[in-house]
């Protein structure tokens, strides 16, 4: 899998760009705030409909203007593939696949698998459990695109349940309320067992790899095990979302389900998040990252886009020697302020470009 080329027509500080991409090593340098980062952001967005930095859409049209375009053309399967996306002024987004409008963001997933690794991510053991939940759902919708679907439909479901809490916490409530809670439970215990169950699957062999990995980077000196945290068993979702509906009535919100999950760490059986060192706790997210592109070849055939924003300078020589010589057959986007000499010899070929103020020079 690889992405050929990218035209970008008022993203970010991006007024107009075209630039093809060798299909091994595209290295982007440029000094802070010049667009190195929006370069790898549109390549994630034609990947997942969405900023990997932003939730909120308009803040990818550049300044003064109405809309924005990213368009790309990718090899996947052998195939040949141009996703083009849309965003105007409202947050609106039009997304195309070969000239096809597309009505669903999760007819777009799977067309073009990238993992991303940023400064950010070298804080996932120690951040909150929600930036861990996004992390697994990220890399499951991009593999299995029916679990996007499970899971905005269960977001959807839980946001109409709680507001109906609100409303039953006032006395007097009539039964219809009570029934259309009836039919919140039932949908949430279908759509959050079905996520339950892909979670489980994909943490069992993101655990497998990561362990591996870690091994390898320590020396054999460490070992990694990774845990899905389930505030619930999917076989017994409903009786327990039934079980707990006085409580949640009483508090407000709904208490139980994959929404409240997490992921544990542990280190020689030592909890990472809590005694971890921070090299240990970077070496776990290096580990999880490039898992992540072992398991997507390992379900799709074919190596996901890797792309680097920044992260090598976050990173000790080890680490950095290790991820760029496990990633040989991964088509690589790597931003950063200056080029390491010596990792550039180990890396054969590619392109270097220069970005200064949203242009390539």
């Amino acid at each position: 899998m690889r992405v050929d080329s990218i035209k970008l027509k008022n993203f970010r500080n991006y007024s107009e760009l075209k630039a093809e991409f060798d299909g091994k090593r595209n290295i982007i340098m440029g000094e802070n705030a010049q667009g190195k980062t929006n370069l790898i952001e549109a390549i994630y967005l034609c990947a997942f409909a969405r900023s990997f930095r932003t939730n909120n859409s308009t803040d990818l049209i550049k300044i003064g203007e109405d809309s924005c375009n990213i368009t790309a053309e990718a090899v996947s399967d052998d195939i040949d593939k141009k996703i083009s996306i849309t965003i105007n002024n409202s947050g609106k987004k039009m997304i195309k696949k070969d000239n096809k409008f597309l009505h669903r963001t999760a007819e777009l997933l799977n067309n073009l698998v990238v993992v991303v690794f940023s400064p950010d991510d070298l804080r996932i053991i120690k951040d909150s459990p929600e930036k861990r939940r996004n992390f697994i759902d990220k890399e499951i919708s991009q593999l299995r695109p029916s679990y996007f679907d499970a899971l905005r439909n269960y977001k959807e479901v839980l946001r109409h349940k709680n507001s109906l809490i609100k409303q039953l916490r006032t006395p007097g409530t009539d039964g219809k309320m009570m029934d259309m809670l009836e039919i919140y439970d039932m949908q949430l215990a279908q759509y959050g067992g079905e996520i339950i169950k892909s979670r489980r699957e994909f943490v069992a062999m993101l655990s497998e790899k990561a362990s591996k990995i870690q091994s390898n980077i320590s020396k054999e000196r460490e070992t990694l095990s990774i845990k899905y945290v389930e505030s619930v068993a999917a076989e017994n979702i409903l009786d327990e979302i039934i079980n707990s509906r006085e409580k949640d009535i009483y508090n407000g919100h709904c208490s139980i389900g994959p929404h409240r999950d997490d992921l544990d760490f542990y280190i020689n059986g030592i909890d990472a998040k809590k005694f971890g060192s921070q090299g240990q706790q970077r070496t776990v997210a290096l580990a999880l990252k490039l898992a992540e592109i072992q398991i997507a070849e390992m379900i799709l055939g074919e190596n996901a886009v890797l792309l680097l924003d920044d992260v090598l300078s976050e990173l000790d020589r080890e680490r950095q020697s290790y991820l760029l010589n496990e990633i040989e057959d991964v088509q690589l986007f790597l931003t950063t302020t200056e080029v390491n000499s010596e990792l550039l010899q180990g890396m054969e070929g590619g392109n270097i470009f220069k970005v200064k103020n949203g242009t390539l020079i």
